[in-house]
């Protein structure tokens, strides 16, 4: 569907018609859902090798320490506590030190309570629902990327095999996770004695690769999925820069790097209003010089001057109000004095509110929470009323099944769950007939968990045939009469059971949690975009202005979130919904054209009451999956774009779903 700009109503007020002139962005394709096979398909991520080895040394050193020790079993239960250090990821050091802690304490309370309630099969079935969906729940509103409740869960089903006589012994168990949990922490913040700024650097850095994305994506079907992907980038590098706790006053190098990530804002800001100016040939120009910066930053330190490309810029044909971002950019890098320029700020909000506020009936994140929890009861409840050894592999499986992000991601994490812990069998029964014993046990553990973290990234198929055999490695080291024949008989069935149960219960609760939603946040979003609109015409209050940009960009990128969530379910209501998908583009147009307006719209009253009417209506044929039951559109004389995208909105919406 083809967009258009300037617009003009008809004096037939039956039917509006318009008088356009064609904007060249063209919408994409709808994403699809990745079929079956897409669980053996390969992604060409690069490998992380420093945090395969961290990982790995977070888990054997905990052993290592046992054995030198003479207390091998001790390591094997302070190793459970290095999985805290899988909850790593590229977040500034102030806020990982805070989170991987917290994280540490999580693990610790669940290996305790796990140890307390171990021989209590109706409270473990119990506390293997609550663990998981707290868990999800908070990961899911905070938006926290990892493994969410997996480790958790994994802390907890562990410690409930393991013999603890009395209190002492707990609380003794508790504590030896904890100081591994301890020792993965240090390990996790180590790179900060290194590059204390790195993880903020690398976030602008990242930002500044898919702006040049988004300015080569112009004039192209990919033009609006880049503008996405560029949106969800600035608000992680300023979600970074507020979470790394800058004092740009008492720093020059961190002043720097709030400039260069203020300038990618303002760069943002510009293309968007200016789209419809650029030809593909200054767009891929001025990409090379974004990407030229992007790939500066990533080398960025303290008092280093990077390669000035000032030339480069100034023989560009483009708008001199570009040329002049691009000029401070160039001129930052090269460590020179500029001036702050307010611009949009992306903010998350306080932890607090947003946990509150993913808490409502319609919330994707709550009904994702009670659908874990409720299938790990069921999972448990299934495990504790076998004669399996070890039964406790069955939540366990179902728990990792279940972290798929859609329910289809669930059934390819399923196959993938299966198929790589079969494989996996052989392995861990080939090193278990081997009888480790001693240091060769912390050197194989650290070897698995170091492969684990390289390749998972690649297939977690492939992963899984490493996890099976660490984790068993670690569980059942200390059951050497019966490791073997567990591993070879029940490890199998404990798979096939948990992935089962994880999958069933994935399509059959909440299968249409996201289909359900869709119209309404659609809806809700247009309205909101009315209501932001006006706002623009009449406030005077900056701050609130603020609070209200930041609240439509978040549901703004919700928005997209749920769709692709749509995409992945397995329901009549999904492939039906599919059809708003140009509604959804339009919808996030219209919004990202409203958040880089920073002055104020002139509008008199009559036009005000005019698109009152018009989202009121837009926004109920959203929720009502029908065409907008609308005689004309407003015309804006002094907006056109603006004017534009309500009428491309319009024209998204003429569908019956």
């Amino acid at each position: 569907m083809e967009r258009k700009e300037e617009v003009k109503v008809s004096d037939d007020k039956k039917s509006p018609t318009y008088n356009h002139t064609e904007i060249h962005h063209k919408i994409e394709a709808s994403p699809k859902a990745p079929g079956i096979k897409a669980a053996f398909r390969f992604n060409h991520a690069s490998s992380p090798w420093v945090r395969g080895i961290s990982s790995g040394l977070s888990s054997s050193l905990p052993i290592l320490i046992g054995i030198l020790f003479d207390h091998l079993q001790y390591g094997l239960i302070a190793s459970i506590g290095g999985f805290t250090y899988l909850y790593t990821k590229d977040e500034p050091y102030a806020q990982r030190a805070v989170k991987l802690f917290l994280a540490l304490l999580g693990v610790t309370l669940c290996f305790t309570l796990g140890s307390l309630f171990a021989d209590v099969a109706w409270m473990k079935t119990i506390l293997f629902g609550v663990i998981g969906a707290v868990s999800v729940y908070v990961f899911g509103a905070l938006k926290i990327p990892g493994p969410s409740a997996m480790f958790f869960v994994l802390s907890f089903a562990v410690s409930t095999s393991i013999p603890a006589p009395n209190l002492q012994a707990v609380f003794l168990h508790a504590g030896l996770v904890f100081l591994g949990g301890t020792l993965s922490w240090c390990i996790s913040m180590s790179g900060w004695l290194i590059n204390p700024r790195g993880p903020e650097t690398a976030a602008v850095a990242k930002a500044y690769r898919q702006l040049a994305s988004f300015v080569g994506s112009l004039g192209t079907e990919s033009f609006h999925a880049e503008q996405h992907k560029t949106v969800v980038e600035l608000r992680a590098a300023e979600t970074a820069m507020k979470q790394a706790k800058i004092n740009r006053k008492k720093s020059s190098f961190a002043h720097r790097l709030f400039l260069l990530n203020q300038k990618a804002e303002g760069l943002f800001i510009f293309v968007m209003a200016a789209a419809n100016d650029f030809n593909p040939a200054v767009s891929k120009k001025a990409q090379a010089v974004i990407e030229t910066f992007a790939s500066e930053m990533a080398t960025l330190k303290k008092h280093k001057k990077i390669r000035d490309v000032r030339e480069e810029i100034e023989e560009l044909s483009i708008k001199e109000e570009l040329r002049t971002l691009l000029l401070d950019v160039n001129d930052v890098l090269q460590m020179k004095e500029l001036k702050e320029t307010e611009y949009i700020q992306f903010s998350q909000g306080s932890v607090k509110t947003r946990l509150k506020a993913a808490f409502h009936k319609r919330s994707y994140v709550l009904k994702n929470a009670l659908r874990y929890g409720i299938i790990m009861i069921v999972a448990a409840a299934v495990a504790y009323t076998t004669n399996i050894p070890r039964s406790y592999w069955i939540p366990l499986t179902c728990a990792g099944v279940m972290l798929g992000a859609t329910v289809r991601a669930t059934v390819q994490r399923g196959i993938q769950r299966s198929v790589g812990t079969i494989l996996g069998i052989l392995i861990g029964t080939g090193i278990l007939m081997l009888e480790p014993t001693g240091i060769v046990i912390a050197l194989i553990v650290f070897v698995l968990q170091s492969t684990i973290e390289i390749v998972i990234v690649k297939n977690y198929a492939l992963g899984t045939l490493f996890i099976t055999p660490n984790a068993l490695l670690i569980a059942e080291s200390g059951h050497p009469d019966k490791a073997i024949s567990y591993f070879t008989s029940a490890r199998v069935i404990d798979i096939v059971i948990g992935s089962v149960i994880g999958v069933v219960g994935t399509v059959l609760i909440f299968k249409r949690a996201s289909s359900l939603r869709l119209p309404y946040l659609l809806g809700d979003v247009i309205r909101k975009e009315g209501q932001f609109l006006e706002m623009l015409s009449t406030e005077q209050d900056e701050e609130r202005i603020k609070r209200e940009r930041n609240k439509l960009q978040g549901e703004l990128v919700n928005l997209r979130a749920l769709y692709d969530n749509v995409i992945g379910e397995y329901s009549k209501t999904a492939v039906k919904l599919e059809g708003l998908w140009p509604a959804v583009v339009a919808t996030q147009q219209l919004g990202y054209m409203l958040l880089a307006s920073f002055e104020g719209y002139e509008l008199s009253e009559t036009e005000k009451r005019e698109l009152q009417e018009t989202f009121a209506q837009l926004a109920a044929a959203a929720e009502q999956k029908r065409a907008p039951k609308l005689s004309s559109v407003p015309t804006l004389k002094h907006y056109p774009i603006i004017q534009g995208e309500i009428v491309a909105l319009y024209e998204s919406l003429q569908v019956e779903i």
